[in-house]
């Protein structure tokens, strides 16, 4: 019995100092955190020039600028947006404390859905499309140039605006389409055609010009690594996206000397949310 009575306050005696030993090492951390990350931060900061990389799951769509086609002939219509994907390599050059020149080397998957319908008369129509429905698959190699404009550290962060313009061009192009046209003879026909590559000299815009505007916030993991995140939207202005009087698909329809498919100077957009690391 007494050897038990001198055991017990000896364990208690043990418990107290690995809880003890525990509490100060919560505690250590908790003041040395700020100043680790204070650290990484200002690590991090120092840096003229910074490299990345970052994935972005996109929504896109392709807007017609006009309701109907310069000719009067068609009314063009945005018929739903497109699931995409951007990635790609980040670079910036800290030229001030909270400014930086951005640029890069990324790949855009993009597209829409747009639809034409023929405004003139269909009574004895011939040579010509009655309607049209084309979704587009698009891709782009691009490269961005952006002024980014960083806060101050706020609790750990910097959060950033970006304002830039990307030139892109075209690597792939393809299409799910239903046209609908009156044929030689006055006929209604009709052709499909699933994830063909669109052919045609110009048919799809060789090469893209967006404006594009975005905001977010970058976070130090370490004194080597910054975790990015960004929401964009990207606006293409110029040139049309699209030009399907040059589809060779159009071209090879029963129609001759008809009227030109049009679909009313088509622009592609997207938002974009963007996930990187700098290093």
């Amino acid at each position: 019995m007494n050897s038990d009575y001198h055991i017990k306050p000896i364990l208690l005696q043990q418990k107290l100092t690995k809880m003890k030993k525990a509490l100060l090492g919560l505690l250590t951390a908790g003041l040395l955190l700020p100043t680790v990350t204070s650290f990484a931060q200002s690590n991090i900061d120092s840096k003229k020039f910074r490299f990345g990389v970052f994935i972005a799951p996109t929504m896109a769509w392709m807007k017609p600028t006009t309701d109907k086609t310069d000719d009067g002939r068609y009314a063009p219509t945005n018929e739903g947006s497109k699931v995409g994907f951007n990635y790609g390599l980040m670079a910036e050059y800290n030229f001030a404390e909270n400014y930086a020149f951005v640029t890069g080397l990324q790949v855009n998957m993009a597209g829409g859905k747009i639809g034409t319908e023929y405004l003139g008369d269909k009574n004895g129509a011939t040579n010509v499309v009655n309607s049209s429905l084309i979704n587009y698959r698009l891709n782009y190699l691009e490269i961005p140039v952006a002024l980014k404009l960083r806060t101050d550290l706020i609790s750990g962060f910097r959060f950033f605006g970006q304002l830039g313009l990307t030139t892109g061009f075209n690597i792939a192009k393809k299409a799910t389409y239903d046209i609908s046209y009156y044929n030689n003879g006055g006929n209604l026909a009709t052709m499909t055609g699933e994830n063909e590559k669109i052919k045609g000299t110009l048919a799809i815009a060789p090469v893209m010009f967006t404006m594009n505007i975005g905001a977010g916030a970058e976070y130090p993991l370490n004194d080597k690594l910054a975790a990015y995140f960004g929401i964009f939207f990207n606006n293409g202005f110029a040139p049309d996206a699209t030009n399907p009087a040059k589809y060779k698909m159009l071209n090879d329809l029963d129609i001759s000397g008809g009227t030109a498919l049009k679909d009313g100077n088509t622009r592609l957009n997207n938002f974009a949310i963007r996930l990187g690391l700098f290093f």
